[in-house]
C-alpha cells in the first residue's frame, strides 16, 4: 500500500475527530437534584405554656434569681416535623457552676401532655422525678433526669408539652441550667 495513502487517510480521520469532538463535546444535558435536609424535631421552652421559644431563635429561658426553698416552673415542648415517624430519647441535663446534687432539690415535678394534630391524647400523672429515683448524678457539676418512654417514637403531627416545676433544697445557691435535647437512637 502506498504511504502516501496511509498518512493522508490517518490525517482524514484524525480532522473528522476533532471537528466532531469541537461540535458536541457531551451526549446529554446535566441535571442537578439538590436537598436541603432539617433536623426531625423541634424542642422549645416557656415560662407559662403559650408563648414559646425557640422555633426562630435558640430555646433560652433566662429567669434571674431564684432563693433557695423557691419553685420555678417552666414548660418543655418536643414536636416531630417530619412526615414519618421518629425515634429519640429526651435529654434533661442540669447544670450548675458550683456543683450539683440530687439532693439540691426538694422535687422536680414533671406532667407531660401528649397532643397529635392538636388534638389531646393523653396527658401524665404528676412525677416526682426525685422520689422515683430518676435523678442520676453524672459529675460534680452535672445531673440528668431519666424518665419517659425510651426508644418510642414519636408518631407524625405528634407534640409533647411537659410542665416542669423545680422545688430547691433552702440551703443551696448556684447558677442551674437545665438542658433539654432530643436525641436520635
Amino acid at each position: 500500500m502506498n504511504k502516501k495513502y496511509i498518512a493522508y487517510s490517518f490525517m482524514a480521520i484524525l480532522a473528522v475527530t476533532l471537528v466532531s469532538a469541537g461540535l458536541v463535546n457531551y451526549l446529554s444535558n446535566t441535571a442537578e437534584v439538590n436537598i436541603n435536609v432539617s433536623l426531625p424535631m423541634l424542642f422549645e421552652v416557656s415560662e407559662d405554656g403559650d408563648i414559646w421559644v425557640g422555633a426562630n431563635e435558640p430555646a433560652t429561658l433566662n429567669f434571674g434569681a431564684v432563693y433557695g426553698g423557691e419553685s420555678i416552673t417552666f414548660f418543655a415542648k418536643d414536636s416531630n416535623l417530619a412526615n414519618v415517624d421518629t425515634v429519640g430519647d429526651s435529654s434533661k441535663i442540669i447544670t450548675c457552676d458550683s456543683g450539683v446534687t440530687c439532693g439540691d432539690f426538694i422535687s422536680v415535678i414533671a406532667t407531660t401532655e401528649t397532643k397529635i394534630n392538636g388534638v389531646s391524647q393523653s396527658i401524665s400523672p404528676d412525677y416526682d422525678l426525685i422520689d422515683m429515683g430518676l435523678c442520676t448524678e453524672i459529675n460534680e457539676t452535672t445531673i440528668a433526669f431519666n424518665y419517659g418512654a425510651a426508644g418510642d417514637p414519636l408518631v407524625v403531627g405528634q407534640a409533647d408539652t411537659t410542665e416542669i416545676t423545680a422545688t430547691f433544697q433552702p440551703n443551696v445557691e448556684g447558677n442551674y441550667v437545665f438542658k433539654l435535647r432530643k436525641e436520635v437512637q
